[in-house]
């Protein structure tokens, strides 16, 4: 008997909270070398986020139309689209070209850095601003489209909600076909007599058994925006500002 395989995005979640953790770090960083590390290792984890996605739902039905409107979005999007070229160039052409300044002059103010001179011209939406904010802003989008599909698949994307009275339902499977995706023998669970209360208690006990997508801390990555700048802050640090800025007009109006 084939045994029956429940869908999750566990991966997903994984790859997104990876690249949050990465996003994270650039802003720890003072050496540019160390940036474009972390800037490479992020940029494979959010890419690997829509990657992991389309494969684990690849057999849902009615997930590729779904997609579809999806991947529209996101090739709408200049943002993502700069994120999406950037990691092809990172991976198979070279290194990534950024621009540092550092805080006023005298003090112990962290180095930030702003994406100019690459391939692809910055678009506006990233242009003068920190890397690791426009990761981070990256991120919150990408959790905004994996609780999307959560939504409009709950009982797909998440094997705690499969392995429920509707989930087994709607996926049209028996309580000895979740049995078996999870490797244990068919009837495992099967014990007293089958009215609701125990029924319950055999879900209860599966549920268990499995690892349940952590919805919260995909909402909370979801719901981060960028700092807002604060008037008459930057006056000690014109100079470096206006350096970096004239340094990113100029690579970028190549």
């Amino acid at each position: 008997m084939t045994r029956v395989r429940l869908t999750s995005l566990l991966h997903v979640e994984e790859r997104l909270l990876e690249a949050d953790y990465f996003a994270r770090r650039i802003a720890r960083h003072h050496a540019g070398e160390e940036v474009r590390y972390e800037l490479n290792a992020f940029l494979s984890a959010a890419r690997s986020v829509t990657f992991l996605l389309q494969k684990e739902m690849s057999k849902v039905a009615g997930f590729s139309g779904w997609w579809e409107r999806q991947r529209l979005a996101l090739a709408a999007d200049p943002a993502a689209v700069f994120f999406l070229r950037l990691r092809n160039f990172s991976q198979k052409e070279g290194r990534i070209s950024i621009v540092g300044t550092s805080g006023p002059f005298g003090s112990r103010g962290r180095w930030t850095y702003r994406f100019a001179g690459n391939e692809d011209r910055v678009p506006p939406g990233l242009l003068e601003r920190d890397i690791a904010e426009c990761c981070r802003e990256h991120v919150a989008k990408l959790a905004r489209m994996v609780l999307a599909c959560m939504e409009q698949f709950p009982f797909h994307t998440c094997p705690t909600r499969a392995v429920s009275r509707e989930g087994v339902e709607i996926l049209g499977l028996s309580l000895g076909d979740v049995e078996g995706a999870l490797g244990l023998p068919r009837g495992w669970t099967e014990v007293g007599n089958p009215d609701d209360i125990e029924m319950d208690r055999r879900y209860a006990l599966l549920r268990c058994q499995v690892d349940g997508v952590d919805v919260h801390a995909i909402r909370k990555l979801s719901r981060w925006r960028p700092r807002q700048n604060i008037a008459g802050a930057t006056n000690s640090r014109d100079l470096s500002q206006n350096l970096a800025t004239a340094l990113v007009q100029q690579l970028e109006n190549r």
